[in-house]
């Protein structure tokens, strides 16, 4: 069930029915010369769908805006700042548990959101919720053994032959295959292992998209989102009917602040 399309009295019914939110949240940034700007936040939002339609959940509509300093460089892209993405994310969260919806589960669709989605959950521990919030930070991690055979030792990251595959999948109308005319080009900081700057994805990402994206097919994406949708629709079924978090959350809270 899409929020969005629901009446008041169906988020009733939901909300009673113990029903999990899910929250998709991604990005608008570059990707590449032949990816939409959207592409995260499409992605997850479709995958969260797709999901929920194996397992009854309601899907809220997507955080399309997020953390992208690393990809501001580059045209299109649209930034928040920390601060404003967590007090978002709280306020949001908030709202929906508000309606009655105590279990809350996010999809992450975009890499960069990553550092900030683990600060919210560690943050909320001091805040007194009386709901739980969880996260798949990375919802694609699932898919590596798969991606690699499908990539054929080629190299793949961002707005890559994998990422791509599942954009021409599942938006294939917004895909600009033939602004692609070559392998991108990779570079790095030259700083010895174990040292991070701010800079190293920019360093890396020349092109903002990895590989070679020409490889990319629909095919490949109908089995990588069909991968994604059964982790997925997995993760909310388990959210569902565990207790073990929400029991631990009330004896942090009791033990922490009597």
């Amino acid at each position: 069930m899409l929020y969005e399309h629901m009446t008041s009295p169906d988020v009733k019914e939901a909300a009673e029915k113990g029903l999990v939110a899910i929250l998709p949240i991604g990005s608008v940034e570059v990707h590449g010369p032949h990816m939409p700007l959207g592409t995260d936040s499409i992605t997850a939002f479709e995958i969260a769908k797709r999901a929920a339609e194996k397992e009854e959940a309601v899907v809220l509509p997507p955080l399309c805006y997020a953390y992208v300093l690393e990809n501001r460089h580059f045209l299109g892209t649209v930034s928040l700042t920390a601060k404003t993405i967590l007090a978002i994310l709280e306020e949001v969260c908030d709202e929906v548990a508000r309606n009655g919806f105590k279990k809350i589960l996010i999809v992450n669709g975009h890499g960069g959101n990553n550092a900030l989605l683990k600060v919210f959950l560690r943050d909320s521990q001091a805040k007194k919720k009386d709901y739980v919030v969880y996260a798949m930070i990375e919802p694609w991690a699932p898919l590596n053994e798969l991606a690699n055979n499908l990539s054929e030792g080629r190299t793949y990251g961002h707005a890559c032959e994998i990422e791509t595959s599942i954009g021409l999948y599942l938006f294939g109308d917004h895909i600009r295959m033939g602004n692609v005319k070559r392998e991108s080009k990779l570079g790095k900081t030259g700083l010895p292992k174990g040292i991070e700057t701010a800079f190293d994805w920019q360093a890396y990402a020349i092109d903002l998209y990895i590989g070679d994206p020409r490889h990319a097919t629909k095919e490949k994406g109908k089995m990588l989102v069909e991968k994604m949708v059964e982790y997925v629709a997995d993760a909310i079924r388990i959210v569902r009917k565990e207790t073990e978090v929400p029991r631990l959350l009330d004896e942090y809270y009791k033990k922490t602040y009597g």
